[in-house]
């Protein structure tokens, strides 16, 4: 799935971090998405923007040590 190149609209297969590519105007960056929402369009380039996963990164809610905690402000 790494090597799998995904495009605004479609369903982010995974939670994690994914390396977004835009059509000439910024360089290579990274952002992290979560499973099942949709991978978004860029406000300059539009549907040009291309996403590929880094690494996976499950929400903190899904891990055993922080899935009761409630969140607060801090």
């Amino acid at each position: 799935m790494a090597d799998e190149v995904f495009q605004p609209s479609e369903v982010v297969p995974e939670s994690g971090v994914y390396q977004t590519q835009h059509y000439r105007h910024r360089l290579y960056h990274e952002v992290t998405l979560p499973r099942g929402g949709r991978f978004p369009m860029c406000n300059e380039c539009g549907s040009n923007v291309r996403f590929r996963l880094v690494r996976t990164a499950p929400p903190i809610d899904t891990d055993r040590n922080f899935a009761s905690v409630k969140r607060r402000a801090v």
